[in-house]
Formats: structure tokens, C-alpha cells, sequence
């Protein structure tokens, strides 16, 4: 609002403060409706919070009904110091003794000793080639991969050429060791197994002719050798994929004694699936009842504090967590029980181990009750179809938003009316009250000159 210090200087009227006083009175339905508009925004923003929490629960609900919960297999080992694994959906349910004869292991190559930072002393080449040797040692037959061939000049050190052998794509990596003697060149495949060995040759004379494979110890490449309930099976890699039929296993060294191997249903997973569930259930719940709770003491209450979609929707979720589905079941029944809070008010979904643990005994039974059988829905299917429809684009949630939006929209569109006609009325009592000072001070003047006047005729 303008100033008017100018003002009630000839009248001596406080016409700032008459003003100010006026306008304060006048703006106070302008507070009331901008208070409203920060509570529905306040009411909007919870609703936020809502929709993110009833996507969580709709997620956790998901997640039990997707047909690879049911489906997971689990890996179970009588050793992890000798082999580890796991299990795909593919793998039948079975159980296996499983006996590490050797791993396999990559060829490698050693050259003998160089003097530390020596060069080579002659340009050349070395050729590299992916294969595989005889039990012998002696017939290579590569493979058709193509031979790699390495520059290597005359300048080079032998680390500059393990670099070059590393860095020339052909699966083979190179490096420098040093030992009493000197500088040794290592190579070695970068995979294991019989099928991955390799010949390396060199031309140009100098060192080089060093670094020829015939001229280096050489240790050959080896298949992983096992036994799974007697049958010998040999790989190439440690890391066995499908030799049992989706099960994959890690051999990490020789066994001593056989090691059992088991794979089945995948508990653990469906009942980390149940935890995930239950707090997100318990997440939306305690945000809806946070929302509209309200405060004796302070007599305050919370943004949604009586708001009917709110009370809708916690009926709603009550409701679904008391039903019963196929044979009579209930969530409470499979360990999944609505309980009092420590504070005997406030109820939170808990998990009873013992009911769960027999549920899942009988796992086929356990998903037909909590997904359904396709004439009846299951348990957790009704939560899911619930969540997904109160945040739909029709749904209570979105469409309680889309309410409060608009309202909010509509109070800032007479807000901004309000403070037009506000403007307006400041600037008519500004004219109003000048017109006023202006006569008040001319009447002044007259009374002052009229006083003088009486004051001469007296004399």
C-alpha cells in the first residue's frame, strides 16, 4: 500500500493511519481465502504422499502375484568352500552329489630371464594363434578366430611388448615379472579349458627369438573335471552352465569327500516378497492415519483430518485384509495378522513366523490361495486390483487431486479479483481522504483569518 506522509499536513488529519487501518479490515477476507489455498495445497501435497504409497503397496502386491515368484528355484550347497551356484525357474527340483576331480585352468607361458629394461635389439613380429594342443603337447590345431600379429621393434622393452600382447585383442594377456635373475615375460589365455589354448611365435632375431613359444615353459591348458551322482563330466570353464538342466555352479576347488547339492522352490524369495508386502501395507496405513489424525492437547488437527476419500480408502484396505479366499483361507490364517501397536490403538499388519513357515510348506496351495485360481481371485490379487484402481486415471485417489486442483485454482482466480477491487478501493479512499484534507485545510485558513478579523474589530 502507497505511503501518505504528504497527507494532513494543512489539516493535520492522520489520514496514513485512517487508511491503513481500513485496508486491514478490508483485506481480511483476502487472508481467510489465501489460508485456504495453502491448506489445499497442504491437502494436494498429501495426496502425493498417498499415491507413492499405494504405488509401493500396489509394487509389493505385484510382485507376489508374478508368475516367477512361484516359479524361482533355489540353490542350496553342502560346502560353498568347494562349489557355489545357483538356480533359474528352468531347474527341476532335485538333489545331487557333486565331486571336483580338478578346475580348469588357462595355458600359460614363461620366458626365461632378461636383463631388467633391456630391448629387444631387433625389429620383428610376434604371432599369436587361439587353439588347441594335444594331450602331447605337440600338434596344434587353431581355431578360426585368425592369427594376430604383433609389431614389436627393436627399441621395445619387454614390458612395451607384454603391453602390445595385451592390448592386441587376441584373448591373451601379458605381463612382467621380475626375480633374482632378471625380467621374465608371462603369457597367458584369458580363458580356461583345453579348447582355449594358444601358440605364440617369433621372428626378427635379437631377444625376440626368446619369446618364441617352443623356446618357453609352457603349461598346458586343462578342462574342469567333476562327477555329479557318478557320471565324469569335463568343462572348460569353472563357472558349469546346464550340465543340470537350469543350474548353474561354480567350482571353486578339488572336493575331498562328495558335496550335496540341492535345488527347490524358492522360499526364502516368496517370503521376502511377504516382508516387502507387509511394509508397504503398513507404510500406507500409518500415513493415511497420520494424515488425519488430530491432536487433543494442541487441539490441532492434520491436513486430511476428516476427509471422506481418506476414510474410504482405510475402509476399503480393512475390509480386504479381513476376507477369505479359496478353502476358507484369510491372510491372518497364512500368517499375515492385523495386531494392536505397542500403544493398543493403532493396528499394524505383523508376520507370525510359525503360521507362515507351514504355509509355505505346501507352496502350490499358498499361491493358489494368495493369486487365485481363475475363477476365484486371490487374496493378495484383491489388494493388487485395489491399489491399481484408487491410483487410476478415474480412480479416488486422482480424482480427489483433480477436486482439490481445481479448487485450489478457482480460490487463486478470486484471490487475484479480490486483490484488483483491493487496489481499486485503496486508490478511492486515497482520493476520498485528499479531498477531505484539502477542504479540511482550506477551512482551516478561513477560521484562522476570520479569528484575526474578530480579533481587529475588538481592538
Amino acid at each position: 500500500m502507497a505511503g501518505f506522509s504528504s497527507l494532513g499536513i494543512g489539516s493535520g488529519l492522520n489520514v496514513d493511519s485512517i487508511i491503513t487501518q481500513t485496508m486491514k479490515l478490508e483485506r481480511r477476507p483476502l487472508d481467510l481465502l489465501q489460508a485456504k489455498i495453502n491448506g489445499t495445497s497442504t491437502q494436494i501435497s498429501s495426496y502425493g504422499q498417498i499415491k507413492s504409497a499405494m504405488s509401493a503397496l500396489y509394487d509389493a502386491a505385484k510382485g507376489l502375484t508374478d508368475l516367477d515368484t512361484w516359479r524361482g528355484k533355489q540353490f542350496t550347497t553342502g560346502d560353498k568352500s568347494f562349489v557355489t551356484g545357483s538356480a533359474t525357474s528352468a531347474a527341476t527340483a532335485a538333489g545331487f552329489s557333486l565331486e571336483v576331480n580338478r578346475l580348469a585352468k588357462a595355458q600359460s607361458l614363461a620366458s626365461g630371464s632378461f636383463a631388467s629394461g633391456s630391448a629387444m635389439g631387433a625389429d620383428g613380429q610376434i604371432t599369436l594363434q587361439k587353439g588347441r594342443w594335444d594331450a602331447a603337447g605337440t600338434s596344434f590345431a587353431a581355431d578360426s578366430s585368425g592369427a594376430v600379429n604383433i609389431a614389436i621393434s627393436a627399441t621395445d622393452t619387454l614390458g612395451d611388448v607384454a603391453a602390445k600382447i595385451t592390448q592386441s585383442g587376441a584373448g591373451i594377456t601379458a605381463v612382467v615379472v621380475k626375480d633374482g635373475q632378471g625380467e621374465r615375460l608371462l603369457v597367458r589365455s584369458t580363458e580356461t579349458g583345453e579348447e582355449n589354448g594358444f601358440s605364440m611365435s617369433a621372428s626378427g632375431g635379437g631377444a625376440l627369438s626368446s619369446l618364441d613359444g617352443q623356446a618357453m615353459e609352457r603349461t598346458a591348458a586343462v578342462d574342469a573335471e567333476f562327477v555329479i551322482n557318478g557320471m565324469t563330466v569335463t568343462s572348460a570353464s569353472n563357472t558349469v552352465k546346464d550340465v543340470v538342466p537350469g543350474v548353474t555352479l561354480n567350482l571353486l576347488k578339488p572336493t575331498t569327500s562328495p558335496v550335496e547339492i540341492s535345488v527347490g522352490s524358492d522360499k526364502d524369495a516368496i517370503k521376502g516378497k511377504l516382508k516387502s508386502f507387509q511394509e508397504a501395507f503398513n507404510k500406507l496405513n500409518s500415513l493415511l492415519r497420520n494424515l488425519t489424525a488430530y491432536d487433543t492437547d494442541s487441539k490441532t488437527s492434520q491436513p486430511l483430518q476428516g476427509d471422506s476419500t481418506v476414510r474410504s480408502l482405510q475402509n476399503a484396505m480393512s475390509s480386504l485384509m479381513q476376507q477369505s479366499g479359496l478353502d476358507g483361507a484369510t491372510l491372518a490364517s497364512l500368517g499375515l495378522e492385523m495386531k494392536l501397536d505397542s500403544s493398543f490403538k493403532n493396528p499394524t499388519l505383523s508376520l507370525n513366523d510359525s503360521k507362515l513357515d507351514a504355509a509355505l510348506n505346501d507352496l502350490p496351495k499358498l499361491e493358489r490361495v494368495l493369486t487365485g485360481d481363475g475363477a476365484t481371485d486371490g487374496l493378495i490379487t484383491r489388494i493388487r486390483d485395489f491399489a491399481f484402481a484408487a491410483n487410476g486415471v478415474n480412480g479416488d485417489i486422482t480424482t480427489r487431486t483433480k477436486g482439490l486442483e481445481a479448487l485450489k485454482k478457482s480460490n487463486e482466480s478470486a484471490v487475484e479479483a479480490m486483490e484488483l477491487r483491493l487496489t481499486q478501493r485503496e486508490q478511492n479512499l486515497l482520493k476520498q481522504y485528499q479531498a477531505l484534507d484539502a477542504k479540511m485545510s482550506s477551512m482551516s485558513s478561513l477560521s484562522s483569518f476570520l479569528s484575526a478579523q474578530v480579533g481587529q474589530w475588538n481592538k
